[in-house]
């Protein structure tokens, strides 16, 4: 049958006609129809596509022997392996089934990793490499040519080679470009590039950074400091270094994974220190009561940990958000905004009493304001000068209030984490590093991966030491007196009147103090019209009430005198 003129054919060699060319083509591995796909010769992969289409699969760029032995040489065995087994008695060919699949799975397991490996790592690499040297790439070929160890990013001074081509002198420009391609490819800096171009094997080895330190002492960490920009807050030291995470960028906000034991309390504590040296003042909304109690003993902190006090906070910060947002928008100078942190740890909890609290407390419907706060934190940008820390094991989107929320946040640092929170956080990041000793972290910017030994501030008995450093810097704004109206800008914080500490019990107290059930008190507040007014507003924006007016409310419903059992 005649073909086409546009399409490409195999020549038979001479004596090959009619069905004997189908022979001839079946056990040389080309394709039965006679068409030319790729290329690919007998013994050489395909570099490119032949046909008119311009694609070619991954089996049309083999070779023809590797052809015949991948599909056709199993479809030939195939029957008599069938006919052998029905042949045999049932028995042993059971148990020789059960060997087949005990020895063959764990080599299946380890040849998928290394095919994935090729496939995410080598592949990437050798491509952009052949686009610099312009020759043809056979595409899943690059392991050829492209020697990566699959543990490169936790080896010590772990080297690659990249083969080139014979004869190619490549210029300076041509070499830069080499190595910013590898090192943008597998999100790596300071990879130091060694060139052999002469000899029958022209290559290039590219040696990484050494690993940071595995100790960092809090003196050593505080030397560090020097010379840092403003914008720029120390996350660790790296190999060359502190590593820093930018506070100009858009998303000045910050998101940290990590897994028990990992030393994320530490590393919230050298970040929110420097913070403090700065002046600016600290929120921390604790789900856990407990995750960092050394900023409980700071004046001007604002602690929440309660579920009306993650609420009040939760909307506070959203009504500040907004206030700023105005105040630039009218054309006030953002620099006189007193800058904020706010420090969200382990969220995930928070969420369900949150909502449980909009619900069953205070009778809301819909979604709970306060969880429509949390997804408004993250959107806004470095101009309104409030930065948010979000801290946990698993920071989900439940954790962050949706996964468009999560994607605010311009830095992320992972330790100890799992595969999937690194899917999750930093799918760009492949392979993933592997788990190791507590204080050594991962930071996540874009496309780019660094290392860093968070300094150890032994909070466990030296949290002292830390207040002392942290609030040596400049002064401290008191968010507790914002939040009761003391302004957003530090001339109005400056010149705000001084607030008297207030007076009164929040619901809670009270009903810890007197045994009294905290939802049969908050129910009847709710519903009868003589129930107390709040006279007061205390920390974190808590309704405070007299005790007086409480004790005599109380005493009408239960028809018997309030003892206070504290």
């Amino acid at each position: 049958m005649r073909q086409p003129p546009h399409v490409i054919t195999y020549p038979l060699p001479p004596g090959f006609n009619g069905r004997l060319a189908l022979v001839y083509r079946w056990f040389s591995g080309r394709p039965l129809n006679g068409h030319r796909y790729t290329d690919a010769t007998g013994f050489r992969y395909g570099t490119m596509a032949t046909d008119v289409s311009g694609k070619a699969n991954w089996y049309q760029l083999l070779p023809g022997y590797k052809r015949f032995l991948v599909a056709r040489l199993p479809a030939m065995a195939t029957p008599v392996i069938v006919a052998m087994a029905m042949a045999w008695p049932w028995p042993s060919v059971a148990v020789l089934a059960i060997l087949a699949i005990t020895v063959a799975t764990p080599m299946a397991i380890h040849l998928a990793r290394v095919a994935t490996f090729r496939r995410e790592i080598i592949e990437p690499v050798a491509m952009a490499v052949a686009t610099v040297t312009k020759t043809r790439h056979a595409v899943g070929r690059g392991h050829g040519h492209v020697a990566i160890p699959r543990d490169f990013r936790d080896k010590e001074l772990a080297t690659m080679a990249i083969g080139l081509p014979a004869g190619w002198i490549g210029d300076p420009g041509d070499k830069a470009r080499i190595a910013t391609a590898v090192a943008s490819r597998l999100q790596l800096e300071d990879i130091v590039a060694t060139w052999q171009l002469h000899g029958s094997k022209p290559h290039v080895t590219f040696t990484l950074p050494a690993k940071p330190p595995k100790q960092v002492s809090f003196t050593d960490g505080q030397l560090a400091l020097a010379g840092l920009e403003s914008a720029e807050v120390s996350m660790g030291l790296g190999a060359r270094g502190p590593e820093t995470f930018d506070l100009g960028m858009e998303s000045p906000h910050l998101l940290i994974a990590g897994g028990s034991g990992a030393g994320k309390s530490e590393l919230i504590a050298w970040v929110v220190g420097q913070f403090m040296r700065r002046g600016y003042g600290v929120m921390v909304l604790d789900a856990k009561f407990i995750s960092h109690m050394w900023l409980r003993r700071v004046p001007g902190v604002a602690y929440a940990a309660e579920t009306e006090e993650l609420h009040e906070s939760l909307l506070w910060l959203d009504g500040e958000l907004l206030r700023r947002a105005r105040f630039v928008a009218a054309g006030g100078d953002p620099d006189t905004l007193v800058p904020l942190v706010a420090v969200l740890e382990e969220m995930n909890g928070a969420t369900n009493r949150l909502r449980q609290y909009w619900k069953n407390e205070l009778g809301g419907k819909g979604m709970s304001p306060a969880l429509t706060a949390l997804g408004n934190l993250s959107s806004m940008g470095r101009e309104l000068r409030i930065h948010i820390i979000m801290a946990g094991q698993s920071m989900t989107s439940k954790a962050t209030a949706g996964v468009e929320n999560r994607e605010n946040f311009g830095g992320r640092a992972l330790a100890r984490a799992s595969s999937n929170a690194w899917r999750m956080l930093a799918p760009q990041i492949k392979p993933i590093p592997k788990r190791s000793h507590p204080g050594r972290w991962h930071l996540v910017v874009g496309d780019t991966l660094k290392e860093f030994q968070v300094p150890f501030c032994d909070l466990k008995h030296e949290s002292a030491r830390l207040i002392e450093w942290a609030t040596s810097g400049e002064e401290i704004p008191d968010v507790p007196a914002m939040m009761a109206g003391g302004g957003t800008t530090s001339e109005q914080v400056k010149h705000a009147e001084p607030v008297a500490p207030p007076q009164g019990a929040s619901l809670r107290d009270y009903a810890t103090a007197r045994g009294v059930d905290l939802a049969w008190l908050r129910r009847q507040m709710e519903r009868r019209p003589e129930a107390p007014r709040q006279t007061a507003t205390g920390a974190n924006r808590t309704g405070l009430y007299s005790w007086e007016d409480l004790d005599a409310f109380v005493a009408q419903r239960l028809r018997e005198p309030v003892q206070d059992v504290s």
